[in-house]
């Protein structure tokens, strides 16, 4: 049953639906610069993402009447427009799409090594590219959407139209993942003890 008073984004959806034009401005300028985010991310091309993101709200104006409020508009504007990102997720070059996801896994890597060198960055780099085309797509879909866009679990449950458990489990199995593989590549792994992750006192390692 929807609440006697309608949440900002449920007023201005029903008012554009109705044929407002400045609703529908309002709901374009609440939350265009979040999705334009997203597309780029999706793209790695501010052109591309440009014309993603067109895409994407003329198919939020053409279902408006369906949106009743019972999740966030934002949460309900990436479930609906899923099919258009994955198709430009996928068309778009995998290491220009993981150039992108390189910084997000940087802490999941033990400190004990200097990564501020030129040389080790590159080699950094390159092995966290790698790494991140070896591990299951739907594990590196919940890091990119997690970690690089900064979605949150709820927004990443209802874009990917999956239990936020779902979500968790793939985004710890996939920071788990990166780290073992990016360690390895690097030979983290051969190295002395100081060089594992550091232990909290009267606890184990984080």
């Amino acid at each position: 049953m929807e609440s006697a008073t309608p949440s900002p984004d449920l007023f201005l959806a029903r008012r554009a639906a109705a044929g407002h034009e400045d609703a529908w401005a309002d709901l374009v300028d609440r939350h265009g610069r979040r999705l334009f985010n997203l597309a780029f991310q999706f793209t790695g091309n501010r052109e591309e993402a440009e014309d993603l993101t067109q895409e994407i709200f003329v198919r939020l104006y053409q279902n408006l009447r369906s949106y009743r409020g019972e999740v966030p508009f934002l949460g309900w504007a990436l479930r609906l427009s899923r099919n258009l990102c994955i198709d430009h997720y996928r068309r778009a070059r995998r290491e220009r799409r993981w150039r992108q996801v390189a910084g997000a896994v940087l802490d999941q890597i033990p400190a004990g090594r200097d990564f501020e060198a030129e040389a080790l960055q590159k080699q950094y780099l390159e092995a966290v590219y790698g790494a991140l085309a070896d591990i299951p797509e739907e594990h590196a879909e919940a890091v990119l959407l997690c970690d690089l866009q900064g979605l949150s679990h709820e927004e990443a449950s209802a874009y990917l139209d999956v239990p936020l458990g779902t979500v968790k489990s793939r985004l710890f199995r996939g920071r788990q993942h990166l780290t073992e593989l990016v360690r390895g590549r690097l030979g983290l792994d051969k190295e002395s003890p100081r060089a594992a992750p550091r232990a909290t006192k009267g606890g184990p390692p984080c």
